[in-house]
């Protein structure tokens, strides 16, 4: 999996990356950071949302093996 601090997780939380999953979770997750970052937001919440997305995958990272290859591309 890629390192926390990869641009990538930045870029699929502001929406700059598109990314399509069937996981229904990371689909929410992806929608709900892409709708709050699509205006300014607070300094430290963009760090605070990727670290949230990265949890997420570590939690998650027996389910999410298509989107962490894809990801890692």
């Amino acid at each position: 999996m890629l390192e926390k601090s990869n641009r990538k997780w930045k870029d699929l939380v502001t929406g700059k990356l598109e990314f399509r999953t069937d996981n229904f979770g990371l689909q929410m997750f992806l929608k709900r950071s892409v709708t709050r970052f699509a205006t300014p937001q607070a300094p430290g919440e963009l760090e605070k949302t990727v670290e949230e997305l990265y949890n997420f995958f570590v939690k998650y990272e027996r389910i999410l093996t298509k989107e962490i290859a894809l990801i890692s591309k």
